[in-house]
């Protein structure tokens, strides 16, 4: 037996906590001069939110906040930056699974020899996936995160149920991905 989980992360770009993310340079071999480069592009960033409305005859602008998390979004560095946060992510899980990273899209394939050993190993990989991106400042949205299982037709009706304990992954029979649909 096979089987996807997709994966949505809310707010992915936004989420990222720099001190984890600085943390992670150097097991990447970036350290000195280029770990100071990325902490100065991340550190010490601020942003406001201007609105010019011709039709409202508006403009207004807001005070200058302090960004605390996140990477640019719109820049080439930004999913590189992601990239390298979450690049650690297959080390959390078993080897039963298979990761594919792609920016914030993240899917995790598993197999299994027989209903019950495939129904413990996806239970064990979204408790291991949870709790790796409850440590990396993540939030999961359960809402558009998804299972497809991939079986003979013998083991077609057999209903698998996806849980972490607290949250339940609804099982469909196709999803998108990267933008196309499977």
């Amino acid at each position: 037996m096979v089987g996807s989980t997709f994966f949505d992360l809310a707010k992915a770009f936004d989420s990222v906590n720099h001190s984890i993310l600085i943390n992670k340079l150097p097991y990447y071999g970036i350290s000195g001069k280029a770990k100071l480069l990325i902490e100065y592009y991340l550190v010490n960033r601020f942003q406001r939110v201007q609105l010019d409305s011709t039709t409202l005859e508006l403009k207004t602008t807001s005070e200058w906040t302090k960004v605390k998390h996140g990477v640019p979004q719109g820049s080439m560095f930004g999913p590189l930056l992601f990239l390298l946060y979450i690049n650690d992510l297959p080390n959390a899980l078993s080897h039963n699974a298979s990761p594919i990273l792609f920016a914030d899209d993240t899917s995790i394939i598993i197999t299994g020899h027989n209903v019950q050993t495939f129904q413990e190993e996806l239970n064990a990989t979204f408790k291991l996936i949870s709790k790796w991106f409850q440590l990396n400042s993540l939030s999961l949205n359960i809402d558009k995160t998804h299972f497809i299982q991939f079986s003979s037709k013998n083991l077609n009706n057999y209903e698998t149920h996806v849980s972490d304990g607290f949250n339940c992954i609804s099982k469909v029979n196709e999803t998108k991905f990267f933008g196309d649909k499977y």
